[in-house]
């Protein structure tokens, strides 16, 4: 008997990029904390990446982001940093992520998936802790700087830049005062409860 080999024809051709999801819902949410985020100064990309997880039942990796929100992976990147580093985001653990989501955690290959927090104490105490405190505590140097520079002014202007680098001063001796009390309103309960 003489076999004949069968050749096997490969496609190494790109397979078509999945088009985002069109759920109404999840669309939504998207803009919604896009615009939300704005408000801080954040990018809106982070808040896209953040309404998308939130809108989301499944834990998502940063592939699945990047083809949802059709955005570079570049930006998806930093922002899931940021959102890691504010406490707003964290890793999917095994207890979230189904049997099957578990073997396949992403129809775009194996990584890490993530999970939105949603308690609102750990959203606003990740940014009091990131955003809000490093401001409280700029320093003394460069208020004095300010007010050196003030004092240095020529003309009518030394009393008005006084003022305002006195009101500076003000802002941040209070901030200095109110962050710790709102971090512990806002922080963990088991941190109320001692």
């Amino acid at each position: 008997m003489f076999y004949t080999p069968v050749r096997l024809r490969v496609s190494h051709q790109k397979q078509a990029k999945p088009a985002a999801r069109n759920i109404p819902f999840e669309q939504e949410c998207v803009a919604f904390f896009a615009d939300a985020v704005q408000v801080f100064g954040v990018p809106k990309s982070v808040g896209q990446i953040y309404g998308l997880l939130y809108a989301t039942a499944e834990p998502l990796t940063l592939a699945d982001i990047v083809a949802r929100l059709e955005v570079s992976k570049g930006s998806v990147s930093q922002g899931l940093q940021l959102l890691r580093t504010l406490g707003a985001i964290h890793e999917a653990a095994k207890s979230e992520i189904s049997d099957n989501e578990f073997r396949m955690p992403s129809q775009h290959g194996r990584g890490t998936a993530y999970v939105p927090e949603l308690g609102l104490r750990k959203l606003i105490g990740g940014v009091l802790r990131e955003q809000v405190a490093p401001l409280a505590s700029t320093s003394d140097e460069r208020l004095k700087r300010m007010t050196g520079l003030a004092m240095a002014t020529d003309g009518g202007s030394s009393d008005f830049y006084l003022d305002r680098a006195e009101q500076l001063n003000t802002w941040r001796k209070r901030l200095k005062t109110v962050l710790p009390a709102l971090s512990l309103l806002l922080g963990s309960k088991s941190r109320a409860k001692k």
